[in-house]
């Protein structure tokens, strides 16, 4: 019988028979229990009725000792618990801020130059080139020569010419001919660089700053204060110095570390005891007229005042910013300045195609080569290629000429005969072969007799001595004392390219130096000139 025709159980109570009981029943469970609040597990206590774990060594007999857990240190080592978590921060210094720590910028990709790029030799190093190529009769190759003008960049130029339909503009200083992608760049640069060009600069001294400074910020760059964060010049103090490392301000902050001590303190306010003063040049005052001697005494020594207006550093910018900035800057859609110059341009991309042209101007000379080649061409110098029609290319001033000696008197004869039976042989080595074979002439009328050969093109000599017969490819090869120079300056060039490549800096070029006629074992001197803003190669270029 079910429980609905129980007469007993009949009620209105509907809850299961667990929850009809008394909850006493249930809460007697859980008394003189503890239960964790966060996971409402009841806490038991650790077992101590489990078996002592045996050693290693103790577990088989014979078997080899225990190894200790962590490896011994020697003696004045640092353990793991003395070395710091994290960097420590320098003495004084404050603690940095959590967005500090973690400072991700996201920087937007370099869009690459659309312009054409080309490099150019110097004008002047190439005059001292043609120089010396007119003063000899000597082949040079123009390899050579274009690896002279790449090691060197003041005695290259580099030509850079926006593309049509573009909307690339070259902005240029008209000081120093730099040149930058923006207005903006250039005209940072000219504030840097070139405001002292306008303004006599001169330190005064002043008052030391009054006021409670708790904390002063140093430089750990170039270890000059900075000064106070809450100081009036504090601001113009970090923008002049972020500019001289080269830096923006944002990172320059990065690089300042805070002191706090009263002898720190000190030492920023002595530092800044000294004001500097800006006096416009173009705007000289004359001195006040001193009142004349009286009879008989001497007039004074004494130094005329500078009566021109006084200007701080950020007057001094304002006036040089609407007054001068303007006639100082260029803009054109070409510009040809030195390469020593347009590697410190402030602009990325430009810079970057730099690099890259240089680098595929070492790999393969091409615009540097065919600019040599016009200008070689164009002062009517004989150029030929040795050995067969992809040949190394040499440069002469002499016209490769054929001679016969059919009339010729016996010591040319006797020339020509030995150079076609030797081919490849030195000047030494012809000279020393006459002598034997014309015992009768003299040494000196020999070698006045072979230059008239040397002279006009009857005997082509390179520059490392070696002579040949003149063809259309005339025969050539490189000396073993040659090849083991080249050998041993390439080992050493290996090292040095591993390295990191550091900033060029800017030096003085030095005078160019044109190679002696009269030294065939090296072709040239190294040359270099001053940079120039604009100069065009003297010939045009010739491709074949």
């Amino acid at each position: 019988m079910s429980d609905a025709n129980n007469t007993e159980n009949l009620s209105f109570d509907f809850a299961p028979d667990w929850a009809r009981k008394s909850a006493d029943e249930y809460a007697s469970r859980y008394q003189g229990k503890n239960y964790d609040e966060r996971t409402g597990r009841e806490e038991r206590p650790e077992r101590t009725d489990r078996p002592f774990r045996r050693e290693r060594s103790d577990r088989r007999e014979g078997g080899r000792p225990e190894r200790p857990f962590r490896r011994e240190r020697p003696e004045g080592a640092a353990g793991r618990s003395e070395r710091p978590f994290r960097r420590e921060r320098p003495e004084g210094g404050e603690r940095p801020e959590r967005g500090e720590r973690r400072n991700f910028q996201r920087r937007e990709p370099v869009k690459p130059l659309n312009a054409e790029i080309r490099i150019l030799p110097n004008q002047k190093s190439l005059g001292s080139i043609i120089k010396t190529l007119q003063g000899t009769h000597v082949a040079y190759p123009v390899k050579k020569f274009v690896s002279m003008f790449l090691e060197n960049p003041q005695a290259c130029l580099v030509r850079l010419e926006a593309k049509p339909d573009t909307d690339v503009t070259f902005w240029s200083c008209k000081q120093c001919g730099l040149v930058a992608l923006s207005e903006a760049e250039i005209a940072q640069h000219l504030l840097a660089s070139h405001l002292e060009d306008f303004f006599d600069v001169t330190q005064e001294p002043c008052e030391a700053p009054s006021g409670t400074f708790s904390r002063v910020a140093k430089c750990t760059l170039t270890g000059e204060w900075v000064g106070a964060p809450n100081h009036h010049s504090y601001r113009h103090r970090v923008a002049e110095l972020a500019a001289k490392v080269g830096m923006s301000e944002r990172d320059y902050l990065r690089t300042l570390e805070t002191h706090t001590e009263p002898e720190a303190i000190e030492a920023w306010k002595q530092s800044v005891t000294t004001q500097t003063v800006y006096r416009l040049k173009s705007a000289a005052a004359p001195a006040a007229e001193p009142a004349a001697p009286a009879e008989g005494e001497e007039a004074p020594a004494e130094p005329a005042a500078d009566t021109r207006e006084r200007y701080s550093r950020d007057q001094a910018e304002a006036i040089f910013r609407r007054d001068l900035l303007p006639t100082l800057i260029a803009q054109a859609k070409h510009v040809c300045l030195p390469v020593s110059l347009a590697q410190t341009s402030p602009s990325l991309p430009l810079r970057i195609l730099l690099k890259y042209t240089l680098r595929d101007e070492q790999n393969y000379p091409r615009s540097l080569f065919f600019a040599l080649r016009g200008a070689f061409r164009h002062h009517k110098f004989t150029l030929f290629r040795g050995n067969d029609a992809r040949g190394p290319e040499f440069v002469a001033n002499t016209t490769l000429t054929p001679f016969t000696t059919e009339h010729a008197v016996a010591e040319i004869k006797a020339a020509i005969d030995y150079v076609s039976a030797h081919p490849l042989c030195t000047r030494h080595d012809l000279l020393t072969a006459l002598k034997e074979s014309l015992p009768e002439l003299e040494l000196n009328t020999i070698a006045r007799q072979i230059a008239f050969l040397f002279q006009r093109g009857h005997i082509v000599e390179y520059y490392n001595g070696v002579l040949a017969l003149p063809e259309a490819n005339p025969k050539f090869c490189k000396l073993p004392e040659e090849m083991k120079r080249e050998r041993e300056a390439a080992k050493a060039a290996k090292p040095e390219a591993a390295k990191p490549a550091e900033a060029p800096a800017e030096q003085p070029a030095p005078e160019a130096e044109a190679p002696a006629p009269e030294a065939p074992a090296e072709p040239a001197a190294e040359v270099a000139a001053e940079p120039e803003t604009e100069v065009k190669p003297e010939a045009p270029n010739e491709a074949e």
